[in-house]
């Protein structure tokens, strides 16, 4: 029992403490506290510059989409202009009209959609129509732009839909409120665009 005693003693004896004085326990939790500090502020760093890479890239695809609805908003108009009376004319022309207004992706995809039906059934009613040659380069331009647009706004999809989800995660989250980063809007027309023959 003594020799247990005296083991336990040794072993206690043999521990050392932490910090020998309050002078090193000080300089010791303040470089702790100064190296957390500093951790902290380049992770923020890390994720303001990340998240604003991953949105300035998915701008600059934005801004090819925009730039194609607006050739093909251009052609629609021109080809309204062009139309005369009828029901579908006057239904395009009203389109036109709310499409230069649209300002959200909601609305943007509402009157493309609309146009979109309307334009499907102003071509086959002037299909037969002795003009038809007139307005048919209109209707070209617009499948073209449509073209172009269905692979511009893949890409820009791909890109909001990354950046919305980099931040929304953790610890980027904490970044994005603090700056107040708001997500980017998706377009609801995309379907219509897989959806062409």
């Amino acid at each position: 029992m003594e020799l247990f005693t005296k083991e336990k003693e040794r072993r206690l004896s043999a521990k050392q403490k932490m910090f020998p004085n309050l002078r090193s326990a000080v300089i010791s939790i303040a470089v702790v506290v100064f190296l957390l500090t500093f951790a902290v502020f380049a992770i923020d760093r890390n994720n303001v510059n990340r998240l604003g890479g991953y949105h300035k890239s998915a701008l600059a695809e934005l801004q090819k989409v925009e730039a194609h609805l607006s050739l093909r908003l251009g052609y629609a108009t021109t080809l309204s202009s062009l139309l005369g009376q009828g029901e579908n004319a006057s239904k395009l022309a009203s389109l036109v009209a709310l499409a230069e207004q649209a300002r959200s992706a909601g609305e943007i995809s509402e009157t493309y959609l609309a146009m979109d039906a309307v334009l499907a059934l102003l071509q086959k009613e002037l299909f037969a129509d002795a003009a038809y040659r007139t307005y048919a380069p209109y209707f070209e331009k617009m499948y073209e732009e449509e073209l172009l647009l269905t692979e511009v706004l893949l890409s820009y999809h791909a890109k909001a839909d990354y950046y919305n989800r980099q931040k929304h995660a953790f610890p980027a989250v904490l970044t994005a409120n603090r700056m107040e980063m708001k997500d980017l809007p998706l377009f609801a027309f995309s379907a219509a665009l897989k959806g062409r023959p």
